[in-house]
């Protein structure tokens, strides 16, 4: 039982960024803190394509999003980051 504890608690570490916060998966609709939302300059050096008209390409929680320009919100969740 020790070791299945043991690897449970690494597995959980593993997801903590070094800042100390987890990262949770970001939700469709939600609006993030501007804090949170680094927007994608080129998209094809992340392998995504031309962003859509009135949208724009961002990372959020370590997961590549596309952000309604305005009001902020996130339209669709594309992929996580790869480690």
């Amino acid at each position: 039982m020790r070791r299945l504890s043991t690897a449970l608690l690494i597995g959980a570490c593993a997801l903590v960024p070094q800042d100390g916060f987890a990262q949770q998966r970001p939700t469709v609709g939600e609006v993030p803190a501007p804090e949170q939302v680094r927007q994608i300059d080129k998209p094809g050096a992340v392998g995504l394509g031309p962003q859509l008209p009135g949208s724009v390409y961002a990372v959020v929680s370590g997961h590549l999003v596309r952000i309604q320009i305005g009001s902020g919100k996130i339209l669709s969740i594309l992929r996580p980051l790869p480690d």
